[in-house]
Order: C-alpha cells, then structure tokens, then sequence
C-alpha cells in the first residue's frame, strides 16, 4: 500500500514538472496563451508560478525565474512527502 502512494507522489509531482516545462517552452510562442489545446497548461501552472513572481518579479531581475523556483520548490517538497510517507 505504501509503494502504490509513493507511486501516486511521484506521479503527480512528475506531470506537474511535464506541465512547468512545457510551459516554459510555450514562452516563447506568446500566442499560445491564447489557444484553447494549450489553455489547461497555464491553468495548471499559473497558481504557483504567479506566486512565485510576486515574490521575484521578472522586472526587477530581467528575466522570469519562476519556473526554476517553481521545480526547486517542488522536488524539495517532493523528497519531504516521500521522507514522511517512509519511502
């Protein structure tokens, strides 16, 4: 039973680093925000990531940082979900 959720973590965690990464691909394709086929994307990601820029604006840095917060926050939380799961 432990393996099946340690499983699941590692699932979600993995689709949530997919949709990061493809969204930071569609960065450079701005219409894409736009199209209905890459909507869910940005769904999905903007919750965390325009939290993360409040936090370290693009402006001030000159360049969005977010999405490599973003994955660093995450494996971090991953490893302490897995750590207190027991795997």
């Amino acid at each position: 039973m432990k393996l099946y959720f340690l499983f699941i973590v590692n699932l979600l965690f993995s689709l949530y680093y997919l949709l990061i990464i493809v969204r930071m691909f569609l960065s450079w394709f701005p219409e894409s925000r736009f199209q209905k086929k890459f909507r869910f994307v940005y769904n999905f990601t903007d919750p965390l990531l325009s939290v993360i820029r409040k936090g370290l604006p693009p402006e001030k840095i000159g360049v969005d940082a977010s999405p490599f917060v973003a994955i660093i926050f995450l494996l971090v939380l991953q490893r302490l979900i897995i750590g207190i799961l027991g795997g």
